[in-house]
């Protein structure tokens, strides 16, 4: 790939982050506290009561006044947004271009959407484990860098575990803020599972699901051979009509799953193909909202 970042692609990323700017509502939009502790300026106490997060006690005070006593900020808090991109091997799959180009693109959108927000920008590529990450950034001097960064990710590549990817995530990382998972979601179970351990962790979460429209126009009936893109394993089968009916069957089942979670706890969800997306196609995404209840 390119050596730094094509002017074209950068303003095409700014007028998208520029077209949802002053929105309400929104695949970055940071849900209201649910104590009055968010901010960064200091502004008083009040008594401690259950259910106050620990680390917002000011032992200094308690100890003067022997009672716990919580702090209070005001002011606009600092948000710290995080992407989730799939880089397992599923994601190296495409009719057209791959999933993972797709996938970039809309990382670099959300990111672009950050900055011009003044958030902090933290991006986590996955596959059975969290890779390097990218950032913390903040501002728009090191869009170049991040795209950059993100254009020399190796190619796709192992299985997915994002149970185990959650978990460590909640481990390592205890602040808060909208979490964007990009993925094609192609083992539901497992990330139902992660999904659960992210949202009863506090972590707001935003799902962009990759599909690929054309992946089962590509099985016909007859003899075939189908390959795990993530395990290696391999069959070869003799398909008749009614099994590929039953197939199609269960291919739409788990593609309705990650929605119908979203749907279930109100979460924003959009569902894009895998062609790269345009400045139009990037700004909807980014307007993606949770579903009414």
């Amino acid at each position: 790939m390119a050596s730094s970042p094509r002017s074209d692609i950068l303003i095409e990323l700014q007028a998208a982050a520029l077209a949802t700017r002053g929105l309400r509502g929104g695949i970055l939009d940071e849900p209201p506290p649910r104590l009055p502790m968010g901010g960064t300026e200091l502004v008083g106490y009040r008594d401690y009561t259950v259910g106050d997060d620990p680390r917002h006690l000011d032992w200094n005070v308690c100890a003067r006044h022997d009672e716990l006593r919580v702090r209070l900020f005001g002011g606009r808090r600092d948000c710290h947004i995080r992407v989730l991109l799939d880089c397992s091997a599923s994601m190296a799959v495409g009719s057209s271009e791959t999933k993972f180009q797709a996938a970039r693109r809309i990382t670099a959108a959300v990111a672009f959407a950050a900055i011009d927000r003044q958030a902090r920008l933290s991006i986590l590529p996955f596959s059975d484990r969290l890779l390097e990450r990218i950032g913390p950034i903040r501002g728009l001097a090191r869009s170049g860098l991040l795209l950059r960064q993100l254009e020399t990710l190796p190619q796709p590549e192992g299985p997915t575990d994002f149970r185990h990817v959650a978990e460590t995530l909640v481990r390592i990382d205890a602040t808060s803020g909208p979490t964007v998972i990009v993925s094609d979601f192609c083992n539901p179970e497992t990330f139902q599972s992660g999904l659960d351990v992210l949202r009863l962790a506090g972590r707001p979460l935003r799902i962009v699901h990759l599909v690929d429209p054309e992946e089962d126009r590509a099985v016909t009936p007859g003899d075939i051979h189908l390959a795990d893109a993530e395990s290696d394993a391999a069959w070869q089968v003799t398909l008749t009509r009614g099994q590929l009916c039953r197939y199609r069957e269960l291919l739409i089942q788990d593609r309705e799953r990650p929605r119908q979670y979203c749907q279930k706890y109100r979460l924003p969800y959009v569902r894009t193909g895998i062609r790269v997306p345009s400045q139009s196609e990037l700004a909807n995404i980014l307007a993606a909202r949770a579903p009414s209840p």
